[in-house]
């Protein structure tokens, strides 16, 4: 009860900052405003709340956090540095315990998470990089990955930074840092980055599109592939075993429709059918399809969610981009309407957590 409290008053910060952004969005189409000025200053000004809000928390809010604490308050009271699961996390942990306390730690991590996501959503979307950061707000993950899987959710913003430079440079020693620094502070993230590299090889969307349909059908029967090749290959079986057994009560089947079926369907609907072309977003679309099998076929798993944000916190890009970037389909006043389309989604969302 204690987090659907804190979720809800932050649900309620956004609401004031989405209908705000609605306003200006109206704004942006009058020619005598100076609309990106504002929005800029409304989204940083929202990014530090959210830092704020999510730093300062208790450590009772999220069932992780008191283990962040436990691990930290260890290294605090250790005279060597010693890697526990991930090499970057468990060194700032240890960096920091030297010179600070524990919230310095949940500080640094929130502003990792909202601006490594803002500062890639920048780089693909330029003006209108406002629209899929309210997406990102938005997801079925967000909050989820600030308090608990905390370690996941910076590695994926990491990632997504990486992904905004490679669209905007191409791979270069910077990019491919930001790459390598999401695996070290998380092992997870190495899934997407095998995903994307292989889909550099393997870029027949029809036929991902199909293993990915299959997919689904194992994941309906419950026929379980991953757990007998990664006990075949003897790889990570240690981390990821518990992942890999898909024995569980609980169901992501729903969230899986909402932000997994739609978005893959919309995106090869652009790619196959309506020639939407563009190099960087059928990348993009095949190795979330990619990254997406593992976690259909684990649905039932009890960890399902966190296999399943591996591919969906590209989320806001794989739905806004081909409606923002060189579109084939012309939205009239896009900002207007997908802001609107966005605060809908969420109150569809939010209702709940919002009448507790």
């Amino acid at each position: 009860m204690l987090d659907l409290l804190y979720i809800q008053k932050y649900y309620y910060y956004f609401i004031a900052f989405i209908s705000f952004i609605i306003l200006i969005s109206v704004l942006s189409y009058s020619r005598r405003t100076s609309w990106q000025a504002i929005i800029k200053f409304a989204v940083y000004i929202f990014a530090f709340f959210t830092i704020y809000y999510l730093g300062s928390r208790d450590i009772n809010i999220g069932v992780d956090t008191f283990r962040y604490e436990q691990n930290f308050l260890e290294y605090k009271y250790s005279s060597s540095f010693q890697i526990s699961k991930d090499p970057f996390y468990d060194f700032l942990s240890y960096i920091l315990s030297r010179f600070f306390e524990f919230s310095t730690l949940l500080f640094l991590c929130a502003f990792i998470y909202v601006f490594g996501a803002l500062y890639g959503l920048r780089k693909i979307f330029k003006e209108n990089y406002f629209l899929p950061f309210l997406v990102f707000i938005i997801s079925p993950y967000f909050i989820n990955s600030g308090i608990n899987v905390m370690r996941s959710g910076v590695a994926s913003s990491l990632f997504l930074a990486g992904l905004g430079l490679y669209y905007e440079r191409g791979m270069k020693w910077k990019t491919a840092s930001f790459f390598i620094l999401s695996v070290l502070f998380h092992i997870s993230l190495l899934v997407p980055l095998f995903c994307f590299i292989l889909t550099r090889f393997i870029k027949n969307t029809k036929v991902i599109f199909i293993a990915w349909l299959i997919s689904i059908v194992l994941g309906i029967l419950k026929i379980n592939v991953i757990i007998t090749l990664v006990q075949n290959l003897g790889l990570f079986e240690a981390r990821i075993g518990s992942y890999a057994n898909n024995d569980g009560d609980r169901v992501f089947w729903l969230n899986f429709v909402i932000f997994g079926f739609i978005p893959v369907v919309l995106g090869v609907y652009n790619i196959l059918i309506l020639k939407y072309k563009d190099g960087f977003y059928t990348w993009l679309v095949n190795a979330y399809m990619l990254i997406h099998i593992p976690y259909i076929i684990l649905i039932n798993s009890q960890f399902g969610s966190r296999l399943g944000y591996l591919a969906e916190f590209m989320l806001p890009i794989i739905l806004l981009f081909p409606l923002l970037n060189n579109p084939l389909i012309k939205i009239n006043y896009a900002r207007i309407n997908l802001s609107i389309i966005i605060f809908i989604v969420f109150m569809l969302k939010a209702y709940k957590v919002l009448v507790i």
